[in-house]
């Protein structure tokens, strides 16, 4: 289970308070977004662009770490975030732009446990360059933003061929951005997809799962880790049905384990 931006908008998204109350609930991975600022800081920001409290705006890639403070008072930088929780769950980082990597790399690896690190990327070319500059640390290509909007799962006889264009390009594409895993948007997810990429050597992560029901459905597909606004709910609906999310310390040792399949 991977708490999404610290699974408590309540609480601020990748913000310290909901991160720290995702950890206090037994949430085992936190998930949040990087972006570089215009002083070159990365810092834990979804948007492009920030309100300011008295009008405007401030374009992320342009404003100093000074200025989003003052905007955004709860912000984190990454080094903030991997030196406060990275010993306590394992981390998702999820780049929300191009261009950085080699400086994430650098972040990384001055903390220290790249094994602890998993980034995930829209970018196969970013995905790539990061294949050079941080080697040890998981890299999934995140797939179906596309599909969010459709009612229900791409599944029967009829998206075969939906299904069969999607693993073509998927393959084509994991293997030029130099990927391990496939994060895929929950709906897009089928036994048969997920059965196929690993039989071609990637593992399979899900996102952003709200539904207990739909939670199940994945897991019996094959999913190995689920991105959730409500992991704590989502955990305790999986304890209800005897399942406990996977302990690791490292996302290699965690892929390697026997995952549990519910009944």
């Amino acid at each position: 289970m991977i708490a999404h931006r610290g699974g408590s908008a309540a609480r601020g998204e990748n913000s310290a308070e909901g991160f720290r109350a995702a950890l206090a609930a037994g949430v085992p991975a936190l998930e949040c977004d990087v972006r570089q600022a215009g002083d070159g800081t990365l810092v834990l920001l979804h948007d492009s662009v920030v309100p300011l409290p008295g009008g405007g705006r401030l374009v992320v890639r342009h404003a100093s770490l000074e200025a989003l403070r003052i905007a955004v008072p709860e912000l984190l930088t990454l080094e903030e975030f991997l030196e406060e929780f990275g010993a306590r769950a394992l981390v998702n980082l999820d780049l929300k732009g191009s261009g950085y990597e080699r400086q994430l790399a650098r972040v990384v690896e001055r903390w220290g446990h790249p094994e602890r690190v998993y980034v995930t990327s829209q970018h196969a070319a970013s995905l790539r360059r990061l294949a050079g500059f941080l080697p040890i640390a998981y890299r999934g290509l995140s797939h179906g933003h596309t599909f969010t909007r459709m009612p229900r799962p791409v599944a029967g006889r009829s998206a075969f061929p939906v299904r069969s264009l999607m693993a073509f390009q998927l393959a084509l594409t994991l293997r030029l951005a130099r990927a391990d895993v496939v994060a895929l948007q929950h709906r897009v997810v089928t036994p048969w997809l997920t059965r196929w990429l690993r039989l071609q050597g990637w593992q399979v992560t899900s996102w952003t799962v709200n539904d207990p029901r739909e939670a199940m459905r994945l897991l019996r597909a094959g999913v190995r880790a689920l991105t959730s606004d409500v992991p704590v709910q989502l955990l305790q609906s999986l304890t209800n049905r005897q399942l406990r999310p996977t302990i690791a310390w490292t996302w290699d040792e965690l892929f390697r384990q026997t995952a549990a399949v519910p009944a």
